[in-house]
């Protein structure tokens, strides 16, 4: 496995790039999910810090493993051929009482579009599921509308507008019943 520097004395595992020919073209039939073991960690870090909304506000690798650290009894990893591809975090309570937060959804870029999005979704729904909530509530950035496109076409319905507490932007507040 190939190690890389970052910054004064953290050390990550590069991202594998997955086998783009040797994929299924339907990703959601090859998704698998698991509890992030230490190794997953890393490669979960480098995808939060590579995406929207977090590569935009600068944030670095060691502020998102350190968020994600904080996160983690509620992170599901996707993997495909053995390959970190994405994740949710689910927790059992948040902004709406009563219902599940997922407060991360975030899918490998090259690989949106397949499929893979709806798996982590679904996943998302069934862990809100498993820990008996009837709802499930999310935040949004209403500039981003290809994620509001497709919560929307999840069920997800618009119940307020927040601002959130740390980049002071509009949010929406999304739920759907379970």
């Amino acid at each position: 496995m190939t190690m890389k520097q970052v910054e004064t004395g953290v050390e990550v595992a590069a991202m594998p790039v997955p086998d783009m020919a040797n994929l299924p073209n339907d990703l959601s039939l090859a998704v698998k999910y698991n509890a992030p073991t230490d190794e997953d960690m890393a490669s979960v870090a480098a995808l939060r810090a590579n995406s929207e909304p977090w590569l935009g506000r600068g944030e670095k690798l060691e502020e998102s493993m350190k968020a994600l650290m904080g996160l983690r009894p509620f992170l599901h990893v996707a993997k495909v051929q053995n390959q970190v591809v994405g994740y949710v975090t689910v927790e059992r309570d948040g902004p709406v009482p009563g219902a599940a937060y997922m407060r991360n959804i975030v899918i490998k870029p090259e690989l949106r579009r397949r499929g893979l999005g709806k798996a982590v979704l679904t996943k998302g729904i069934q862990v809100a599921q498993d820990m008996y909530r009837k709802t499930i509530a999310l935040r949004v950035d209403p500039a981003n509308s290809a994620a509001v496109n497709f919560y929307r076409a999840s069920g997800f319905t618009t119940v307020a507008t927040v601002v959130s507490k740390k980049s002071g932007k509009l949010r929406l507040l999304m739920s759907r019943e379970l």
